[in-house]
């Protein structure tokens, strides 16, 4: 059978270590990992940044693997499933930001490809965190300067991010609304499968929210919901023992037969196909 997700919430490997945003060297990281030999998928309650400044390197999240060089970032968000990959000769950091930093990633691609000429600054950027992570000063004012420093690299993500162009040509307004949606989707796909319910929410309607998906995603308003869902559904069946049922219950459908038609329609693989490919042979 697949390997089963683990929870993982945000915890410093050095249990003095009290700031809630950690910068981890590639070095340290693999040492990390290493204690863990089996160490499979996880699910994260927090924000992961994983830099490679040189070397390369294969990281999987949300069933795509990454191969990543010189200048990859990978951006991987509270509820993705993500999986180490084998040991390489890789240097770079992963910096971890805890829950309780406001989420910064949502509107980032899962991997950055950081240009040439903003590598210094990134580079510069990672260096100094670590740095700062260190310093004996107020906690309160440390976590603050490492969470801005966060916010920070953000931006510097957003300069390499080569979707930010045509991004920053959309009205702010449908693009805010693009956004608001996403998450409200995010927290009720599974009650909700249908537009109706999120234009109450948001006090707009369907023509405005598929304005703002045309806008902000390239895609309709029904589409965001119908991949929330079979992505949620990939998630259940490679990472989870549960029988297609349960599933189909913990998705918000009324009958088993209904997910399955759902399923089928849109990856053209029935629930049982698809986790039996997943599956390690």
């Amino acid at each position: 059978m697949a390997d089963r997700v683990t929870a993982v919430q945000y915890s410093p490997q050095n249990h003095a270590y009290r700031l809630d945003v950690e910068v981890i060297d590639a070095e340290s990281l693999r040492a990390r990992v290493a204690k863990h030999a089996y160490r499979g998928f996880e699910r994260v309650d927090f924000q992961c940044f994983l830099f490679v400044r040189s070397g390369d390197y294969t990281h999987t999240v949300d069933f795509e693997t990454h191969e990543c060089a010189a200048g990859s970032c990978l951006v991987i968000g509270p509820g993705q499933v993500h999986r180490f990959g084998p040991p390489s000769d890789w240097d770079g950091w992963m910096l971890v930001v805890g829950s309780h930093v406001p989420n910064t990633v949502e509107n980032l691609p899962g991997h950055v490809r950081i240009p040439e000429s903003l590598m210094p600054a990134v580079v510069e950027l990672f260096e100094r965190m670590t740095s700062d992570a260190g310093l004996a000063a107020d906690h309160g004012r440390l976590g603050q300067l490492l969470a801005l420093q966060a916010q920070v690299l953000v931006s510097r993500l957003a300069l390499g991010d080569t979707t930010a162009m045509s991004v920053g040509l959309v009205d702010p307004n449908l693009l805010e609304r693009y956004r608001e949606y996403r998450a409200a989707v995010d927290k009720a796909y599974q009650r909700w499968h249908l537009v109706e319910p999120y234009t109450r929410k948001l006090g707009c309607s369907a023509r405005t929210l598929n304005r703002a998906c045309r806008a902000g995603g390239d895609t309709t308003a029904k589409r965001v919901i119908v991949d929330r869902i079979i992505l949620e559904a990939k998630r259940l069946l490679a990472h989870s023992r549960d029988p297609v049922t349960k599933i189909s219950i913990d998705l918000g459908f009324d009958e088993p037969t209904n997910f399955v038609k759902f399923f089928r329609r849109e990856t053209s693989q029935t629930p049982s196909t698809f986790r039996g490919a997943v599956e390690p042979r």
